[in-house]
């Protein structure tokens, strides 16, 4: 199966499983409302949060797929420091410089916060990652999610 298939079939699960928590909230609400089904509460909740558990793998697995297709770029590839901020985010999700530095550094040993930075903005450049808010003071980061083409 190829890069394009398997990612279809990991947005449709997701799909799937965003419908049925929705399905499932909306039953909760219901049992909430009619003293009927006070009983059944709790059990929605659970069930909600069980399939919640299931939806951070997907996203990992997501954004894995992505940082794959970016560390096939040729400028990428040559270059260690800005393999690693990829793959931090791909792993951990949206981070800030810090954030990243602390795990660039756990991956090879040392690390910059200054080349952290500038990789960083010369990526956001090359539209692989992007800013994904503030945390408090800090900018966070996150890979941008392209799509990716179905001709390859």
């Amino acid at each position: 199966m190829g890069e394009v298939g398997e990612r279809d079939i990991l947005e449709e699960i997701s799909r799937k499983l965003d419908a049925i928590l929705d399905r499932l909230s909306l039953l909760e609400q219901i049992a909430l409302e009619d003293p009927r089904y006070t009983n059944s509460v709790e059990v929605f909740r659970l069930t909600r949060m069980f399939l919640s558990l299931y939806g951070e793998p997907l996203k990992i697995l997501n954004r894995l797929r992505i940082a794959e297709s970016y560390m096939r770029r040729e400028s990428i590839e040559r270059d260690e420091i800005t393999r690693c901020i990829i793959q931090a985010l791909a792993i951990k999700g949206p981070m800030s410089i810090s954030a990243i530095t602390r795990e660039v550094r756990s991956m090879r040993g040392r690390a910059s916060r200054r080349i952290v930075r500038d990789r960083l903005k010369k990526l956001e450049k090359e539209g692989v990652v992007q800013e994904a808010g503030m945390n408090r003071r800090n900018k966070i980061y996150s890979l941008v999610e392209r799509k990716l083409d179905k001709h390859r």
